[in-house]
């Protein structure tokens, strides 16, 4: 009976490996199948130095109706902070696929773009956007007559110093590109120190995208509601007036609203002027089918005159659910290659019978003694949160630095990852301590010893145990590039991601390696010897672990986020220090966080039960966790060692 049961269990986990790997590679074909409209569109990953002195890499999308006879409209997209190009990618699959060239960039210091070399330009506010235009200008199948520019957020910022940069070299130099219409998105329009838009003086087209709900409003444009923006000093500036209605056309200073066909005509004398407001919140404007339709409608309205309202349906959601089939899949094959593994004969020496935990609840009193344990522990995660994350901002390149309780520097330059390096060893620490209180005023009087934590485990163990973990991750990391190499897509959803890592950022992650591995080493004891309950099923246990990784930090969200919904304002607006300073960031970096702690306790558990010990778990979600908090964030320190 126990071999038919061991063999049923073998045939099942290597049928979950196998469907792993195939669901990942069909993620990453139809991910590419969208991502280039069926094969309608080239994408070619390009690299070139910028008069910047600046190593730039972009994704430029090149439809097959883009010729030397029949020149297209191209449109530079620029994303946020602490992004990459490719979470432009629903705005350039939709505009793209309609005839529109794109040149989606990684902003200096971002992504695979290098900074400006500081003899040529230390400070450049536009991060690249100008270098993007001139090069636009190299090629012969693009009508640099009609070029626009699409950005999220600091993006926004930057199309509109890099178009302002452009328009005053033009002055000088006939045949510098310069756009003829300018998009920011969850972004305000720019004002300069008089408060005038900075575009004002030029024939540009000028609109934003800005959610009704969106963090940053008050930053942004001066009011605490998103859907107050047109009531604003900054919202006056860039449209002439103010008090006027969303999603309507206007021309620059008239306060009468014209139908679309006027809205072409004033767009050929670049006066267009129009804010669109969807119902969202930041983020979410980069993953909106109303948004993108907005994006569309505005070029379509300045650089196509019109003529796409009858073009085809949408379809940037099937990238995204190619690319996040392909993350899912990926999670997948990392716990199951590595149960596959614990199987052959050298990593089958690591496993050991699971240990008894510390919790059996036996009565009223051990079940009142649980629940509150497990909610005190619950707290430290949402009330460190906002103090140690801070406003991560640290943008070298426009010489702007927020600062926060552990500033970006040369061996650890990733500012939106150092408040949670901090959180983890803080979280850490307290988890400890909690864990020796009940240990040792409960635990150890029931007859607990050190072999009930799961840490117990001889060298050799502990030394097999890493080398799995490598072994799942580098064969994780593989398919990753096979992806990236054959179907350019990585594994993605949402803002959620994982991407290839340049050799700068393996060392990096080496220095941030071991906060996780503290953390992980510290909930994975806490989660399977304590959160878990004996003689409890596992559909009981599982999500008491999960909900205990990630359950403190979800209220946080919740009540910011439903408060947002129904007040247009967050409860917890600001973070501690610096002292009134917008929690924005912290808010939207915590979308990562929700994602990716309840996935990492799952894999702890699953490694726990098979191995009898949290060291497999705790290597595997250390590697895997870094690589993810890693991979899709700013470098924001020069000269990292």
């Amino acid at each position: 009976m126990y071999e038919k049961n061991s063999s049923k269990k073998k045939f099942d986990v290597a049928h979950v490996f196998i469907i792993s790997i195939i669901l990942l590679l069909i993620g990453g074909l139809i991910g590419m199948l969208v991502h280039t409209s069926g094969g309608k569109v080239k994408i070619h990953d390009i690299k070139f130095v910028t008069v910047d002195g600046a190593e730039m890499r972009a994704l430029l999308y090149v439809p097959k109706s883009a010729t030397l006879l029949n020149p297209a409209p191209a449109v530079i997209s620029c994303h946020g902070y602490n992004n990459t190009s490719e979470v432009q990618d629903l705005n350039c699959v939709e505009l793209s696929k309609r005839g529109f060239i794109v040149m989606s960039i990684d902003a200096y210091g971002h992504g695979l773009s290098n900074f400006p070399d500081e003899r040529i330009n230390p400070v450049v506010g536009d991060m690249g956007t100008y270098a993007a235009l001139q090069y636009i200008g190299t090629l012969p199948y693009a009508d640099i007559e009609r070029v626009g520019m699409v950005g999220h957020s600091m993006g926004g910022t930057t199309i509109q110093l890099g178009a302002v940069r452009a328009w005053k070299e033009r002055e000088n130099n006939p045949s510098v590109v310069a756009p003829t219409a300018v998009l920011p998105t969850s972004q305000s329009f720019a004002v300069n120190a008089e408060g005038n838009s900075i575009l004002a003086p030029y024939p540009v087209n000028l609109g934003s995208v800005f959610g009704q709900f969106d963090e940053w409003a008050l930053g942004m444009w001066g009011t605490v509601k998103g859907s107050d923006a047109n009531k604003t000093a900054v919202a006056k500036a860039g449209m002439g007036f103010n008090d006027f209605k969303y999603d309507t056309y206007y021309e620059y200073i008239s306060q009468s609203p014209i139908d679309r066909e006027s809205a072409v005509n004033a767009a050929r004398r670049g006066q267009l002027r129009v804010i669109y407001q969807p119902p969202h919140t930041h983020p979410v404007i980069h993953f909106n089918s109303r948004a993108v339709g907005n994006v569309v409608d505005f070029f379509d309205i300045t650089l196509a005159g019109g003529k796409l309202a009858s073009q085809p349906q949408q379809s940037w959601f099937g990238k995204q659910l190619g690319t996040g089939i392909s993350l899912i899949a990926f999670f997948i094959f990392i716990t199951s290659f590595g149960l596959l593994l614990l199987k052959t004969n050298y990593f089958n020496a690591i496993k050991q019978p699971e240990p008894d935990g510390l919790t059996a609840i036996t009565d009223g009193t051990s079940r009142i003694r649980y629940w509150t344990i497990y909610i005190i522990g619950l707290l430290p995660a949402p009330l460190l949160y906002n103090w140690l994350v801070g406003y991560p901002i640290d943008i070298v390149s426009m010489g702007r630095t927020v600062p926060i309780p552990m500033p970006a520097n040369p061996v650890f330059p990733l500012p939106a990852v150092n408040g949670i390096f901090a959180l983890n060893f803080f979280l850490g620490i307290i988890i400890t301590f909690l864990y020796l209180v009940v240990y040792n005023s409960f635990a150890a009087k029931a007859g607990c010893t050190f072999n009930n934590t799961g840490l117990k485990l001889s060298g050799n163990k502990i030394f097999r145990s890493t080398v799995l973990a490598l072994t799942v991750f580098a064969a994780g990391y593989f398919l990753l590039c096979l992806c990236d190499s054959f179907f350019k897509t990585d594994f993605r959803f949402f803002t959620l991601s994982i991407k290839t890592l340049t050799a700068e950022k393996w060392a990096i992650l080496l220095r941030y390696l071991p906060s996780f591995l503290f953390l992980f080493l510290v909930t994975g004891v806490s989660q399977n010897t304590f959160t878990r309950i004996n003689n409890q099923k596992e559909w009981v246990n599982m999500p008491l672990i999960i909900f205990s990784s990630f359950g403190g930090l979800l209220v946080l969200h919740l009540i910011d986020y439903i408060s947002l919904k129904h007040t247009g304002v967050k409860v917890f607006q600001f973070v501690p220090y610096p002292e009134k300073t917008t929690a924005a960031l912290a808010g939207v970096l915590l979308w990562g966080l929700l994602f990716i702690l309840p996935v990492a306790a799952a894999i702890s558990r699953i490694f726990f039960k098979a191995t009898g010990s949290v060291w497999t778990g705790a290597f595997v979600n250390s590697l895997i966790v870094t690589l993810f908090a890693i991979s899709n964030t700013v470098i924001a320190a020069r000269g990292v060692i």
